[in-house]
């Protein structure tokens, strides 16, 4: 029973923030739009995973400097820092999006493009965590 209660709970989250997400099959279907070749495809989202993980770390790196310049103008020396929680936060954000990410391939039971779903996954994410690092470094 209890179990049942905890997979209830993890379920109000993700209703209550749908619609403010990206649709899941978006950059899935932004690599097969111009190419139906498996491998044109995985290439596609290959690269489209690369380039979100350097627009990421590029918002990661302006946000940090933000917050450090914040929290050297306003913090005390009791308080968490904005930078240090930041980079906690990041790390969380990068084991979540590992592990969240593996429940479609698994649930695809590995077929061919088990890895395109993981992908299309991990680059939702990625863009969701650009656009919330892009707050932090503008957040005064």
């Amino acid at each position: 029973m209890l179990k049942y209660v905890f997979f209830s709970l993890l379920l109000i989250p993700a209703t209550a923030t749908a619609e403010k997400l990206p649709p899941a099959s978006e950059p899935l279907s932004d690599c097969t739009a111009p190419q139906t070749d498996p491998n044109a495809v995985h290439q596609c989202l290959f690269a489209m995973g690369d380039q979100v993980e350097r627009d990421m770390v590029r918002a990661y790196l302006d946000a940090q400097a933000a917050l450090a310049a914040f929290d050297q103008a306003f913090s005390r020396k009791a308080d968490a820092s904005a930078s240090a929680l930041l980079q906690s936060s990041q790390i969380a954000f990068e084991e979540y999006r590992k592990y969240h990410c593996a429940f479609p391939e698994r649930l695809s039971l590995g077929g061919t493009a088990a890895i395109n779903v993981t992908l299309s996954c991990r680059i939702d994410l990625t863009r969701s965590r650009i656009e919330q690092l892009q707050d932090y470094a503008t957040a005064r």
